[in-house]
Order: C-alpha cells, then structure tokens, then sequence
C-alpha cells in the first residue's frame, strides 16, 4: 500500500519501496538466481516480503536462520549465498536445490507447530506468508515452537496475507473472468490477538495496521478489494 508519509517499521505492503536501493539490490540477486534453474520461485508479494524482512532481521556475519515454511522459494538460497547458516524447513522440501547453485541448505520435513530443532538453534528465524495457513488454533502453536527454537533475544520476521475480515469471501471480478479467492488471510483482530499476544514475544517497534482497502482493489484492476501482506518483527523476551 502506498503512503506518502514515513511508516511504521511493523506495516502493511508498500510497493513505493520497491524502489529503495536496498530491496533493488537484494531482489536483483534473488533475479539473478532464480536463472539458474527451473525449481526454485518468487511469489510476487514476496517481493517486499523477504527484502522487508532482511532489513528489519539485521542479522550479523553468520548467524544461523530458519526458513519455516520454505517451499520451493529463492530465499533460502538467497541466504545461503550471503554467507548466512541456514535450515529450511516444509511439509514438502525441495530436493537438492541447494547444490543446484553450490550452496548448502539443510533442508528438513516437517511442520511450523512441531518443529525437528534443539532449543535455542537459532539467531533468528523467517516464517513468511505461512501463519496465515495454520488457523487460529495452529497459530499460537507455531508461535511457540519458533520461540523455542530461536535463541534469547532472537527475533521472527513474520509475514501474512491480510484482510479487514478474515471470515469473508473474497472473488475476483475481472472483465474476462470471476473466481473466488481461496487463499488463507487474518485479519487486525487475529493480528492482535492472537499474534501480537502470544506469550514471549514483543513486537520490535510501532505496528501500523491501516490499509486502503478500495486502493488495493484498484491495484488489481478490480472492484472489489483483495488481500494484502504485513510484516512483523517480533523478539524473543
């Protein structure tokens, strides 16, 4: 979502950013690797997603990251060329992608809510666009697994499709077609309480959860408003 004013550091989707030399750079190199091979992607919201995230993870020379919820995405890879320790963990992992661009990976099956790792494994962790799929029961649970497993003080850059009312039913109505949209999203009241108040975890800055709902409709070239992402770095307390 655009603003023309400076914005909380935990916020909704801005695509003005895009544009910042910082997320240029870094998603010119997920660009440049994603033409190595055929596997791996980039989901277009990710495209703020994971720069977002970089910038408010900070993370030192080395530090050892989780990537909950990988998929198939460039991300992990992406890390794993920046000099970083990382585990990539997804119900189904891909194989030997890691190799496909001479890095190592340490891919693992497995689910966000019971997590294979010692506690403490972790300087920090990335759980993207993936919270939004465990409902709200799942939520909490995931919560907790990714505290046990980041190390004190650690933090969890978290994205998640968002909607003003996660119970509603969302279509599409474009000129040529109309489908309904069948993607998980929260809303501000999940986001709040069930996120932001997840024992053992404090929101690292301010949290800005406005969005132009009508101006998001109108970026898809439709009259009705579609889901969104946020971001939000939480630390271990």
């Amino acid at each position: 979502m655009m603003q023309s004013t400076p914005r909380a550091p935990n916020r909704a989707l801005d695509l003005s950013e895009l544009e910042l030399p910082g997320y240029r750079r870094i998603l010119a190199s997920m660009d440049e690797l994603l033409q190595k091979e055929s596997i791996s992607y980039l989901h277009p919201s990710k495209r703020w997603e994971y720069p977002w995230a970089l910038e408010r993870a900070d993370l030192a020379p080395g530090s050892h990251v989780l990537d909950a919820g990988c998929g198939a995405s460039i991300f992990p890879i992406y890390l794993a060329t920046q000099g970083y320790r990382v585990s990539a963990l997804d119900l189904d992992p891909p194989e030997c992608l890691d190799r496909l661009h001479g890095v190592d990976v340490n891919y693992v099956k497995g689910a966000p809510t019971a997590l294979p790792f010692k506690d403490g494994s972790f300087d920090s962790a990335f759980c993207i666009s993936v919270i939004e799929h465990l409902g709200r029961d799942g939520m909490p649970a995931a919560l907790s697994e990714l505290r046990r497993v980041i190390r004190p003080g650690g933090k969890l850059l978290l994205t998640t499709d968002y909607y003003e009312d996660a119970r509603a039913e969302l279509w599409y109505e474009g000129s040529d077609r109309r489908f309904r949209v069948d993607w998980s999203f929260t809303d501000a009241e999940q986001l709040e309480g069930v996120i932001l108040k997840t024992p053992g975890w404090r929101a690292e800055g301010a949290v800005d959860l406005r969005v132009d709902w009508t101006w998001c409709g109108r970026r898809c070239g439709d009259s009705t408003a579609i889901p969104t992402s946020v971001g939000i770095a939480l630390v271990k307390v």
